[in-house]
C-alpha cells in the first residue's frame, strides 16, 4: 500500500510568503475564483500544490532583443 501524505495546506499569510506576494494578492486571486482554497470556519488555507500551479500558469516568458 502507496503512504499517501495529505497536500499541505498554508493560512494565506504563509501561501504569500511562498509566492513572495502580498497576502492581498493572494485573497484577491481567491475572490476572482484563480486560487482554489478551503475554508474552515473564519479560517482560509491553501494548498502547496495549488499555488504552485497558480504560478506556473503565471509564468512569463522573457523577451529578447534582438541587437540592431
Amino acid at each position: 500500500m502507496a503512504d499517501k501524505t495529505p497536500p499541505a495546506y498554508l493560512p494565506v499569510s504563509e501561501a504569500a510568503a511562498h509566492l513572495s506576494v502580498s497576502e492581498a494578492t493572494i485573497r484577491r486571486a481567491i475572490r476572482a475564483g484563480k486560487l482554489p482554497h478551503i475554508r474552515l470556519g473564519r479560517l482560509v488555507r491553501v494548498a502547496v500544490d495549488d499555488l504552485d500551479a497558480f504560478a506556473a500558469a503565471h509564468r512569463v516568458a522573457g523577451v529578447t532583443r534582438d541587437p540592431q
